[in-house]
Order: C-alpha cells, then structure tokens, then sequence
C-alpha cells in the first residue's frame, strides 16, 4: 500500500496532467504554456517540472494510455487459439477504443508528436514495439513464424503501421475505415506480397 506521501505525490501529478491536457484541448498544445498549466493546475511552476521535466513530457504520459489499456487487457488478446496476426489486431481494437473516446487529445498528441518528435521518444511507445515482437517471437518458438525475421525489426514495422493508420484517422477526423486499413496492412504483412 502507497504511503501517505506517495499517495499525494500522484495526486499532484495527476492533477498537473489534467490541467495540462484541459489546457491543450481548450487552447492548443503550442499556446499552452508550462506557467498556465501550474496556474491552471494550483502549483508551483517548480512542481510541474518535478513531475514532468518538459511540455512534451506530459504529451508522452497521455501516448501511453493506449499501452496501459492493452496490458491491462492482455487476457483478453494473449489467448493460446488465436494467430499472431489475431492478436495484433486484437491489441488494435483495444487501443482504438482509448482513442476513440478521446479523438481531441489524439489529435492532439499526433500533431504534436509530428512537430515535436521527442514527444513520442520521451514516451514508451516502443513498448508497443516491443509487445509485437514478443507476439512475433513466441510465434517462431511455436514454429508458426519464420526464424529468419527479427522480431523487433518486424514489431516496429507493425507499430509504424499502427501509427501511421491513427495518422490519417485523425486527419480524416475519425472518419476514415481505419480497422479495415489496418487489417489489410497486416495481412499484407503476415502474408508477403509474393505470388
């Protein structure tokens, strides 16, 4: 069980971060500044800076709620009778319904991420990388994957699709096939594209 101090230190985390992503929403992640943030979150400029080092900081910690999702639901993708290719777009579908419910801030996050890219690195979003290539990597171990493939060469392909598919669905703002886009990509992928 957290101590007292650890409890109020995410509190005050917390409440940094939905002050910040208020802000973004309300008047974009560019005109949003660190200072308002505080002010909007009832803290000390100094204590943002605890929690989250810089701006793109906190941008990150949002990009990691599609992530956190999917762990939380790995019972639910992680199953013995489904393919490589079932669990990927399983772990698709469980993201996209974070996504989906909050499209302001995906837009957001994306547009952000595209003109400052260290919003994505500060994040975790290789896990996602990473969580395709042990999918990949249990697979060759099963014999149903070639071991030929780097499986973390091959899991980044995978999460470029992902993330190139949330691109042109917040582009098209959410109305755009992505589930079928992003099937047929990895199928494509899965399948090669020889005769």
């Amino acid at each position: 069980m957290p101590t007292r101090r650890e409890r109020k230190k995410q509190e005050t985390r917390t409440k940094i971060f939905t002050a910040a992503m208020k802000l973004f929403q309300e008047r974009g992640y560019d005109a949003t500044t660190i200072d308002m943030i505080a002010e909007h979150a009832d803290v000390a400029r100094g204590t943002v800076f605890l929690h989250f080092p810089t701006k793109e900081a906190i941008l990150a910690h949002w990009g990691q709620e599609p992530l956190e999702e999917v762990i939380e639901r790995r019972s639910e993708w992680d199953r013995p009778d489904l393919t490589c290719e079932q669990k990927i777009m399983e772990i698709f579908e469980i993201a996209m319904t974070t996504n989906r419910e909050n499209l302001p801030l995906v837009r957001i996050f994306i547009k952000s991420s595209l003109n400052t890219p260290s919003a994505v690195i500060q994040g975790d979003i290789r896990s996602l990388r990473n969580l395709f290539a042990d999918i990949l990597e249990a697979g060759q171990e099963r014999g149903v994957l070639r071991e030929s493939i780097d499986p973390i060469i091959a899991g980044n392909m995978i999460e470029n699709i992902y993330l190139h598919a949330v691109n042109d669905w917040v582009l098209a703002e959410g109305q755009w096939p992505i589930e079928e886009i992003f099937q047929t990509k990895i199928h494509y992928l899965f399948n090669g594209l020889n005769a």
